[in-house]
Formats: structure tokens, C-alpha cells, sequence
């Protein structure tokens, strides 16, 4: 449990559980700066069981690739507070001197140049281990091969994007080409889904319920707009059922960019932009839960005024005497309107000239109530929703954009494996060899470089590479404290510090996923940042952000680590 946090504490006494040891905590060394009006006694409740014999633990060649002592072993961490940076260094190479292959994890560590592929990322994800799976070295991974494919991810969204265009724009003027042009991006993105339907199929053992509705979403928009590009060619060769076929020729325009506008949205959710995407779709979902009052609301509201206003002969309140031989389509039409006219007047455009004009008590007392109800009362409510839904999204939106990057990654390797081509002129992404040493500095900057003396074999192979993993066992240790009372002083993000004073407490310490990784005693070499303009862009547009996951800085990890919420 390392980069607890820089925290003033004079404490009473209290027992600290840690799980998953790599290391001895000292909790009073000048990584864990506590200051405390009392001298600090610190015993091991539990000591770690050692071996008599000397003889080395178990390997980590044995250990399963998807635990955290696995991707510990292979990890190096240095925290340079004068440079104000992390260095951290991987080990991706796999051992060459062991032809055996494990029987529970079969050719996963020997299939490819690296101990991490697909498969691996597929099986942290089926057992839903995110906390292994937002290791650094885990992350690295999933960051290079993002980076990776940036280009073709730019081409998604830019074809996207022309598609979309070139159908609104069809809408206004189609021609023959345009038919064509259209009809060609649909010929091209139809084959790539129906390859990654494919590749799903013959790989996965189960598909998901989401990944069935998404995949029927996306075959009903190209079918919508390939019928909305061609169905007119084709009526037109006969003057049968016109009325018909003009609601068909009107309906189909609006399916069709509807559908394409909330498919460009889903794609650009790896984008930069992505978290706006998840803000809109929580607030969405907050209105759903909200709706059972919204709903109520307008309806009984729509009803009333439509009674007090359907003798005045004022659209859109009109009577269903007024419309002779109305069938029952027409006068869900008229409630329809009423009902679209009091939503409207809900969001704050009241416009109630029309119904004062009646100069009549009831009228003007409904107008007051309803202004109270829904513009007032309900209206905020629904933005004091939406505004918690939001920062309580910018929380866990690293985790949500987490769990898409890790699929796209997924997908994309199993692409590269299955249908990778003799003679292409770039090297398969399957087959690229991942940077293991990445430089993170404290504004959320960072840059990856390749060192081949960190692999097997390497000169300075000992300084990355563990030869014993200990086993896993809780920890404790007894904080005692020669002075009654405690002290908390919280740096909050904003605001002002404040101290507390507590008589007996509990406090919750939140680990870190780098706490567990060996601190790299000699300093590091001094790698230098040469990435090109290319592969910054590839950085903003998909890469990850890892100030999200890591915590850097001291300030940083105090407010991650220590609010009052912890504090009980």
C-alpha cells in the first residue's frame, strides 16, 4: 500500500488492514509524511511468514497472467518528486527457456512475442477484474495498442462523418451519384459488421444482449438508408398505392439520420469527446427515473387547459366537436398537440397570452399553479438531477471509457489474428512489440519509450525482473499513540484546510493500483519524450488519461485518498 497520501494526523489509535503485501509499509518513512502531536509506535501485528530454508518462492513464470503479483513482478516503479515524474518499467517478454505450457492457461503466455494479449485482457475482463485490469502494465498495454489505431479510428469516424453529411445533404438534392456515394459507404461499413459478427462468433463462447441490440441497431440503419436512397427509383416505375408510398418516402429520411446521428455518437465515444457522450445518456437515464412525475404532470395539465381553452377557437386548443366526421386518428391528433403545446410551456416558454385573454379567474389561477409546478418546482428539480448525475460521472467516467477501450482493443487483435495477410507493408498489430518503459509527469503528460536490456537477456534485466513473489496475506498493523485525541487537518481540492478532532475513529485507506509494484532502487535512465506530432494526436484522440488511473502528484493522491467522507 504505497502513495497513501501527505495528511497531518494525531491519532489515538487505530488497527490498519492491508491486503495483497509486496512490501513492508513504513508508515513513518518520508514516502508517507505523517505529522502528529504524539510519537508514533509501529508494530507488526502479523508479521510475514518466511522461509528457513532459503530456498527461492515459486516463479513468476508460474504465476497465472492475470493476477496482480504476476504484473508486479514484471513492474518497476520510481518517483522522481524532484523532476516531478513516475518512471515506470515493464517486462513484456516472455521466457524463451521454458517450452512446458501450463495446462489451466494453455498457450496464453507463449503464444505471442508478450505475456499480454486478447486472450488475457478477454479473461480479466469475463471475471471482472478491473482492479488487475487498471495495473500500469495492464493499461500500458492497452494504451499502445490505442495508440496504435488511432489512424484507422480517425478513418471510422471521418467516413462516419461524410456519411452523415452526404445523407442530410441528400435529403435536399440527390442525385445519381450521391445514390451511389451513399450506397457505397453503407456496401463498406455492412462488411466490416458483418466481419466482426463473424469474429464473435467463432471466437467468443457467448455474445452479449448488448452487443445483439447494438448490431441489429446498426443493420436496421443501413437498411433504412439504403430503402430511403433507392425505393424512390423504384415507386416510381408504377402510379400505384401514391399515398402510401409518399408516407413511406417521408418516413423513411428521419429513421435514417436519426439512426446514422446516434450511431456517429456511439462511435465517438473512445473520442476525447466521449465523456460528454456518457453526461447525456446519464442525464437521459435520470429522466427516465423522474419521468413517473414529469408524465403525471403534463398530462393532467394538458387536460386542463385543453378544457378551459377549446371554445376559443385558439390553435392549438381545439374542440373535437369542431372537426365533423373526425375519426379517432384526428383526435389523438388534437390531444397530441395539446399535449405538445403544454410541454413546450413547461421548459418555460408559457406564452400565456391566449389563455389570460379569457379574462377568467379559473384560467389565471391554473396558469399561477402550473408556472409554480413545473417551471418552478419540477424544472429545477430536474437540473439539480442532471447537475449531481454529472459530477458524479466525471467519478467513474474513466472507468466507463475504461471498459469500451478495453473492448476495442479486443476486437481489434482478434481482427489482426484472424484475417492478418502475407505481404502487407506494416507489421501486424498482433505482432507489435509494446514500449515497457513509460514516463508519466505530474500535469497528466507522458511519453513511452522501448528498452530491449529490460527484456530476457537484457543488461540490466535484474532491475525490472522479481525472482520471488511472496504469497498473498493480509497484513495489520497497530498504530498506537503515547497522547490521548486525534487530529485530522483535510486538504480538500477546493477550498480552504480544516482540522478536525476526534475522540475514537475509523478510517478507511483506499489502495492504490501502482502500491503493490517494487520501488526501483538505482535511478532510472534519463529517457527524453521524441514522440512526433502523429503520435501526440494518436495520444489525444484515443489514448488513455492517466491521471485517471494513476495518482500523481502529492496533492493529487491526498485529495484521492482523504476526504471527510473516509472519516468516520
Amino acid at each position: 500500500m504505497s502513495n497513501l497520501a501527505a495528511a497531518h494526523l494525531s491519532l489515538r489509535g487505530f488497527t490498519l488492514i492491508t491486503s495483497r503485501p509486496t512490501r513492508l509499509v513504513d508508515l513513518s518513512g518520508p514516502q508517507y509524511p505523517i505529522r502528529s502531536h504524539a510519537p508514533i509506535v509501529v508494530s507488526d501485528v502479523q508479521p510475514r511468514q518466511q522461509r528457513d530454508d532459503g530456498a527461492p518462492a515459486k516463479m513468476y513464470e508460474d504465476i497465472k497472467p492475470n493476477t496482480l503479483e504476476f504484473f508486479n513482478s514484471r513492474s518497476r516503479v520510481k518517483h522522481l518528486d524532484a523532476e516531478e515524474k513516475i518512471v515506470f518499467l515493464f517486462d513484456y517478454s516472455t521466457a524463451p527457456s521454458k517450452p512446458a505450457l501450463d495446462g489451466t492457461n494453455g498457450p496464453l503466455i507463449f503464444s505471442s512475442k508478450e505475456v499480454i494479449d486478447w486472450r488475457v485482457l478477454r479473461d480479466l475482463k469475463r471475471a471482472n477484474k478491473w482492479g488487475v485490469m487498471r495495473h500500469p502494465m495492464v493499461l500500458n498495454f492497452v494504451n499502445e495498442r490505442l495508440l496504435d489505431c488511432a489512424f484507422f479510428y480517425t478513418l471510422h469516424v471521418l467516413a462516419f462523418a461524410i456519411f452523415l453529411l452526404l445523407l442530410s445533404s441528400h435529403i435536399f438534392s440527390h442525385t445519381t451519384a450521391k445514390d451511389i456515394a451513399v450506397t457505397a459507404f453503407i456496401a463498406v461499413f455492412l462488411f466490416f459488421m458483418l466481419l466482426k459478427g463473424a469474429i464473435k462468433a467463432r471466437i467468443s463462447h457467448s455474445i452479449s444482449f448488448w452487443f445483439i441490440i447494438a448490431y441489429a441497431f446498426n443493420i436496421a440503419t443501413y437498411a433504412a438508408t439504403f430503402l430511403y436512397v433507392w425505393l424512390p427509383t423504384i415507386f416510381s416505375y408504377d402510379d400505384y398505392h401514391q399515398e402510401q408510398k409518399q408516407i413511406v418516402l417521408w418516413f423513411l429520411p428521419i429513421v435514417a439520420i436519426i439512426s446514422a446521428w446516434v450511431n456517429f455518437l456511439y462511435i465517438l465515444r473512445k473520442s476525447p469527446y466521449g465523456i460528454y457522450i456518457f453526461m447525456m445518456c446519464r442525464i437521459l437515464k435520470s429522466f427516465g427515473h423522474i419521468a413517473t412525475i414529469w408524465i403525471p404532470t403534463l398530462i393532467a395539465f394538458s387536460f386542463a387547459f385543453h378544457l378551459i381553452m377549446r371554445d376559443s377557437g385558439t390553435e392549438p386548443w381545439e374542440s373535437f366537436d369542431k372537426v365533423e366526421n373526425a375519426t379517432v386518428l384526428q383526435k389523438l391528433f388534437v390531444i397530441l398537440q395539446s399535449v405538445t403545446k403544454t410541454s413546450t410551456m413547461m421548459i418555460g416558454e408559457v406564452d400565456a397570452n391566449d389563455i389570460l385573454g379569457t379574462r377568467q379567474w379559473i384560467p389565471s389561477i391554473l396558469v399561477l399553479v402550473f408556472e409554480i409546478v413545473t417551471v418552478i418546482l419540477l424544472m429545477n428539480l430536474m437540473v439539480s438531477l442532471a447537475v449531481g448525475d454529472v459530477s458524479d460521472l466525471r467519478n467513474s467516467a474513466q472507468d466507463k471509457l475504461l471498459k469500451i477501450k478495453v473492448n476495442f482493443v479486443i476486437e481489434a487483435l482478434q481482427l489482426s489474428e484472424q484475417y492478418t495477410m502475407n505481404g502487407i507493408p506494416f507489421e501486424p498489430l498482433h505482432k507489435r512489440i509494446t514500449n515497457n518503459v513509460l514516463v508519466i509527469h505530474s500535469d497528466g503528460s507522458y511519453f513511452t519509450r522501448y528498452d530491449v536490456s529490460l527484456r530476457f537477456g537484457g543488461e540490466r534485466h535484474e532491475l525490472i525482473t522479481a525472482r520471488t513473489v511472496h504469497g498473498d496475506k493480509d497484513r495489520a498493523y497497530q498504530l498506537s499513540f503515547l497522547e490521548p485525541g486525534m487530529r485530522v487537518r483535510i486538504h480538500p481540492l477546493r477550498g480552504r484546510p480544516h482540522s478536525v478532532f476526534f475522540n475514537s475513529c475509523s478510517m478507511k485507506l483506499i489502495e492504490t493500483v501502482d502500491s503493490g509494484i517494487p520501488e526501483l532502487e538505482p535511478d532510472p535512465d534519463n529517457y527524453e519524450d521524441y514522440d512526433t506530432f502523429a503520435r501526440r494526436y494518436a495520444k489525444w484522440v484515443i489514448g488513455l488519461d492517466w491521471t485517471g488511473y494513476i495518482d500523481i502528484g502529492k496533492k493529487h493522491r491526498f485529495g484521492k485518498l482523504f476526504s471527510t467522507n473516509d472519516i468516520s
